[in-house]
């Protein structure tokens, strides 16, 4: 999960969880605390979705399935998505650039501001779903309702 600060421009100046927050018995852990410059894939989504919809400033990377964007889809959630096999080679080849490319590419085609932004991977890149709201409760609340859908056996 990320989060732009007011008036932030740099990936330093945008809070994140450092590692992942993972699964842990019915609940979840996360190695530390938000702390500003702790997540630089996610800042760097965020400040790009910001470039597109000012409002979007928050984000949470969630793994991808085809199951999980048909739970958003029927929940009307909109997707929009990128193929990393259409990034140019210099980009490629830069440390850093898929994400800024991928999710501005989705955002520009995307008739409506999207809930999320995917993309499926490729050889060496996991697949994966960014959720993207105004706030980090928005965010969290997406992914829950998400995480409903998806498993309405579990607890919580």
């Amino acid at each position: 999960l990320a989060d732009l600060g007011p008036g932030a421009s740099s990936t330093a100046e945008v809070a994140g969880f450092p590692g992942r927050i993972v699964r842990l018995g019915p609940g979840v852990a996360r190695l530390a605390g938000p702390q500003f410059g702790a997540s630089d894939h996610m800042a760097r989504v965020v400040i790009t979705a910001m470039s597109r919809h000012t409002e979007l400033r928050s984000a949470m990377n969630v793994r991808y399935s085809p199951e999980a964007i048909e739970a958003a889809e029927e929940l009307g959630m909109t997707a929009a998505s990128f193929s990393r096999e259409h990034e140019p080679r210099d980009l490629k080849a830069r440390e850093g650039s898929t994400l800024s490319w991928g999710v501005a590419g989705a955002l520009d085609s995307s008739p409506a501001r999207p809930d999320l932004v995917f993309d499926t991977g490729e050889k060496g890149k996991e697949a994966m779903i960014r959720v993207l709201g105004e706030s980090p409760g928005e965010v969290v609340e997406k992914v829950l309702a998400l995480a409903h859908r998806l498993f309405p056996e579990r607890p919580g």
